[in-house]
């Protein structure tokens, strides 16, 4: 049982089908992506979360929490943030970005299996990249369950 008593279905296997009597959008990965983002979004206490992916070399926006006007320098403080990182913008690479204050971002990458451990097993992620680490995760395999193909070619979000 979900928080406010609504429970989730799982996600149904991508057929091109109608999954039960009521069309609800339950058989789109919008849908999913949607609800991934506003949980993690409650979880994060209205935090601003969105999913990126990269294209062409940029950032860009593939959907954005409840629907959220994004900050014009969205873009160029992740890109700068994963860069201070060292990490490399994976052309077909997908993160989860929560704002946590002005220019300051915590971000995970969208995948399919769990992370290593931590070395020595001490963990030191703070609370907001573990809930995205979560996210991630959980998006990583609703986009398996639809499809790796559908999933890279989504649209980029409005900004």
């Amino acid at each position: 049982m979900a928080a406010g008593g609504v429970c989730w279905k799982a996600p149904p296997k991508a057929t091109g089908g109608i999954v039960g009597a009521v069309d609800d959008n339950r058989d789109k990965i919008e849908f999913w992506r949607e609800e991934v983002l506003r949980r993690a979004e409650q979880a994060l206490q209205g935090r601003l979360v969105g999913l990126w992916r990269t294209a062409e070399g940029q950032l860009v926006p593939v959907a954005v929490g409840a629907n959220r006007a994004l900050p014009p320098t969205a873009a160029g403080e992740i890109t700068r943030a994963l860069k201070g990182w060292r990490v490399d913008l994976d052309p077909n690479g997908r993160w989860l970005a929560a704002r946590l204050d002005m220019g300051r971002w915590c971000i995970a990458p969208v995948r399919g299996d769990v992370p290593a451990p931590p070395p020595q097993g001490v963990e030191r992620r703070k609370k907001e990249r573990m809930m995205l680490e979560l996210a991630g995760l959980c998006l990583g395999l609703i986009e398996e369950r639809f499809g790796a193909g559908e999933a890279a070619a989504a649209p980029p979000a409005k900004p």
